[in-house]
């Protein structure tokens, strides 16, 4: 290929041809690969930070499958182009909204996050067709109220402070609900090793993998708590309740709801939530605190789901 050189460029410095402009256009050409390729490209790619986690991606994978294969698309025939259909003259995401619901469209579009964007970019997928998603306004998920009850509250301690006697390995688990705050799939992974004292001594657990990201997250507990199940210790790197996971994840929900009479659908969460309501009031109904501790994202998400009432003192 014969490339000319411009009089006025320095010596040595070359003019690229018209044809090499070309080979570099078609090379550097936005791909369109089937729908099924990107889920794959999503699901097996790692971000370099704010990565979700594997279990995150499959239910945002499963969302978007249910939401193409109501609008008549299949991914293993398809390219993404499809995203940028329309039906009944509205964008498939928004015509979900309008159709079905908005939960599916809100962990569907997760897969165009803006650093996912920017990855695809990178890995030269055209991103153009997922516009109408990524713009698409969504009310935010409203958060249900906590709603206490006393009776089911004894209920529950009676039943449960029972079992460190009959069932130690439950009780655990209660205390690791009710007393600390953790979530069914923490209470799976807690070590001993993760309870700890800051350099005030205010007692901590640490949390791996929080469901609010990174890779720990150290959470304030109460203190009486921390040291009652504390005197239980074992070795370092053993597990706080080295049980089957049919046991906290089907056993003791199920203790929740038979004994202890406990009807929500998440009965082990359910005790979380009275330890974010005990958290607060005995702080003063600091939603900071009873933040830090149950390991939200936000102040502002405790605020919501812990609303209650002002204590108003008698004015005589």
């Amino acid at each position: 290929m014969n490339t000319p050189i411009h009089a006025d460029l320095p010596n040595g410095v070359k003019l690229i041809t018209q044809d090499y402009r070309d080979v570099v256009a078609e090379l550097t050409k936005p791909d369109w690969p089937l729908i099924d390729q990107l889920f794959w490209t999503y699901e097996t790619s790692k971000l370099s930070a704010g990565n979700p986690k594997d279990d995150t991606k499959r239910k945002n994978v499963v969302a978007m499958r249910r939401i193409l294969e109501r609008a008549g698309i299949d991914p293993a025939k398809c390219d993404i182009r499809h995203f940028a259909g329309s039906i009944s003259n509205r964008c498939i995401a928004e015509w979900y909204v309008c159709t079905h619901n908005a939960n599916d469209v809100r962990l569907a579009r997760s897969m165009f996050s803006k650093r996912w964007i920017m990855f695809y970019r990178s890995q030269n997928i055209d991103t153009r067709p997922f516009a109408n998603w990524v713009a698409l306004p969504l009310q935010g998920i409203k958060v249900k109220q906590f709603d206490p009850s006393r009776q089911e509250l004894e209920r529950i301690v009676e039943n449960c402070e029972r079992l460190i006697v009959n069932d130690p390995m439950m009780w655990r688990m209660y205390a690791l609900a009710y007393g600390f705050g953790l979530r069914s799939s923490e209470i799976k992974r807690a070590r001993w090793g993760d309870l700890m004292e800051d350099f005030d001594g205010n007692k901590l657990i640490r949390i791996h993998s929080p469901k609010s990201g990174g890779k720990w997250q150290d959470r304030p507990v109460d203190p009486a708590w921390w040291d009652k199940l504390f005197s239980n210790k074992a070795s370092h790197d053993d597990l706080i309740v080295p049980v089957q996971e049919d046991r906290i994840t089907r056993e003791f929900p199920q203790f929740l709801r038979d004994v202890c009479g406990v009807v929500d659908l998440r009965p082990v969460h359910r005790l979380r939530k009275y330890c974010g309501h005990r958290v607060m009031r005995s702080n003063g109904n600091n939603a900071f605190v009873a933040s830090r501790a149950l390991g939200h994202s936000s102040v502002e998400m405790t605020q919501k789901v812990y609303v209650g009432n002002p204590r108003i003192a008698p004015s005589f």
